[in-house]
C-alpha cells in the first residue's frame, strides 16, 4: 500500500543562529492514505499510537567556499555548475583538500549575481543581472573559460534559461529567444525574436511544452502567456490565461501548464486558444486574495503536481484532475519558511527551505512502516536556490557562499 501521511517537521530558526530544532507532529484526528489510486480517511481510533519521527543531520562529504551567495545549480555528466557572482564548475565526486573542493574551471562573466544555469547540448547557459545571456561549452580545458557567445536580453535581471535543440529562452523585461549556436563576430548576440509579457515576468525560467514557451506574470493582475516556441520578432501569444493575481513561474507537462496564483494551483490546457481560464484549480491557502501563495514554480512528476508554499507546506495534487475544483491528496508540513520548487525522485521529495535546510520527505511506505520519517540537513546559512539531487548525493549552496555535498 502506498501511503501519504501528514507529517510535520518544523525548523525553528532565528536568522542564522544555530538554535534550530526538527519537530515531527502527526495530526491527531485525520490522515490521508493513498491505496490503489483511492484515498481513505482514517479515524484516530483506527491508528496505532504514533512513533517519533526519525530526524538526523547528515554530515558533509565535501565542501567548497565561494566568494558570494550561491544562486543556482545544474547537473550534467558528473559536473555541477554553480551560479554565484560568477559561474563555477565542480566535480560531483570531489577530492577535498585542506581548502575544500576546488572548481575545475570558472566562466568569465559579469553582472552577478547570476541566474541558475541550464545545460543543453554540450553548452551551459546562464543569465546576468545586467541583461546578458552567457553561453559556454559545458566542458572546458582552461581554468578561466571565455563564453562562446553573449546575448543581449535587455537591461534587467535575466531569468534562468530554458533551452531546446534550437533556441534558448530567457525573460528580463520581455521574453527573448536566442539561437543555441549564436554567432555575432565578437559582438553581443541579438535575440532571434522577442515578445512582450504583460507586467513583470515571474521569477524563474520559462516553461516548454506542446510546442509552446509559457511565462507567468507577477504583475498585480498576473496572468499566463503562451507563445509559439518557433516564432518571429514581435511574436504574438498563442493564448493568454487569466489568474486574477500575481502568478508564479510555470511548469508544464504534455497536457497542462501549471502556475500558482492567489493561493491556488491553476491548470491551463496547452491546447487552449485565445483567452483562457484554467480547466481546473486547486485551492490550498484559504482567502489568499493578494499573495501568490508560492515563491517558486510547481514541479510535475509521475502524474502528480507538487507545490511548495510560502508557509513551509509541501502540497501534492493529481495532474489529471477531472473536476473544475480539486483538492490536495496530501500535505507535508516541512518548515515555517517558504519552500523552493521540490526535486522529485520516485517516492522521495527533496525540499529546500529559504531559512536554510534541506529535507528528504518520504512520499510512500508500506503497511507496517511509519510513514512520517524525514531526514534533514540543517545549513549554516539561509538558501536562495533549491538543492540539486545527484547520484548518491545531494548538493546545496547557501547565502554565505558555501557549497556542500552530503549523502542521506
Amino acid at each position: 500500500m502506498a501511503v501519504f501521511g501528514h507529517l510535520r517537521l518544523m525548523f525553528v530558526r532565528h536568522h542564522l543562529a544555530l538554535r534550530r530544532v526538527g519537530v515531527a507532529v502527526l495530526a491527531a484526528a485525520l490522515g490521508l492514505l493513498v491505496a490503489g489510486g483511492t484515498i481513505r480517511v482514517l479515524r484516530a481510533a483506527d491508528r496505532d499510537p504514533p512513533r517519533p519521527a526519525a530526524t538526523a543531520t547528515p554530515s558533509a562529504e565535501w565542501t567548497a567556499a565561494l566568494d558570494a551567495p550561491v544562486t543556482g545549480l545544474a547537473l550534467d555528466d558528473g559536473r555541477v555548475y554553480v551560479s554565484s557572482s560568477r559561474l563555477g564548475v565542480f566535480p560531483v565526486s570531489c577530492v577535498e583538500s585542506a581548502r575544500g573542493c576546488a572548481p575545475r574551471w570558472h566562466g568569465a562573466t559579469s553582472g552577478g549575481p547570476l541566474s541558475a544555469p541550464t545545460v543543453q547540448d554540450d553548452r551551459v547557459f546562464v543569465g546576468s543581472s545586467d541583461g546578458r545571456l552567457f553561453a559556454f561549452a559545458s566542458t572546458c580545458g582552461e581554468r578561466e573559460c571565455l563564453p562562446e557567445w553573449v546575448g543581449d536580453a535587455g537591461s534587467g535581471q535575466v531569468s534562468r534559461p530554458a533551452a531546446n535543440f534550437d533556441l534558448v529562452y530567457v525573460t528580463s523585461e520581455e521574453l527573448s529567444a536566442f539561437p543555441v549556436g549564436c554567432a555575432s563576430d565578437d559582438e553581443a548576440c541579438p535575440p532571434a525574436w522577442t515578445a512582450r509579457v504583460p507586467g513583470r515576468p515571474a521569477d524563474g525560467p520559462p516553461a516548454l511544452g506542446g510546442g509552446l514557451v509559457i511565462v507567468g506574470s507577477s504583475s498585480t493582475r498576473g496572468g499566463v502567456v503562451a507563445f509559439p516556441a518557433a516564432c518571429r520578432d514581435g511574436c504574438e501569444p498563442a493564448w493568454t490565461g487569466r489568474t486574477e493575481g500575481p502568478a508564479s513561474a510555470v511548469a508544464a507537462d504534455d497536457t497542462f501548464a501549471y502556475t500558482v496564483a492567489r493561493g491556488q494551483l491553476l491548470a491551463f490546457p496547452l491546447s487552449c486558444t485565445g483567452r483562457c481560464k484554467p480547466e481546473w484549480r486547486a485551492p490550498f491557502v484559504p482567502g489568499a486574495q493578494f499573495a501568490t501563495g508560492a515563491t517558486s514554480a510547481p514541479a510535475v512528476a509521475d502524474g502528480l503536481v507538487f507545490v511548495g508554499d510560502d508557509d513551509g507546506h509541501l502540497w501534492v495534487f493529481r495532474a489529471g484532475c477531472d473536476t473544475a475544483r480539486c483538492t490536495a491528496i496530501a500535505r507535508f508540513d516541512v518548515s515555517t519558511s517558504p519552500l523552493y520548487t521540490p526535486v522529485i525522485d520516485g517516492d522521495l521529495a527533496i525540499v529546500t527551505t529559504a531559512s536554510g535546510a534541506v529535507a528528504r520527505v518520504r512520499l510512500d511506505c508500506g503497511d507496517d512502516e511509519d510513514c512520517r520519517p524525514v531526514r534533514v540537513r540543517l545549513l549554516d546559512a539561509e538558501a536562495s536556490a533549491p538543492a540539486l539531487l545527484a547520484p548518491e548525493t545531494t548538493i546545496v549552496g547557501t547565502d554565505d557562499g558555501t557549497l556542500e555535498s552530503f549523502a542521506w
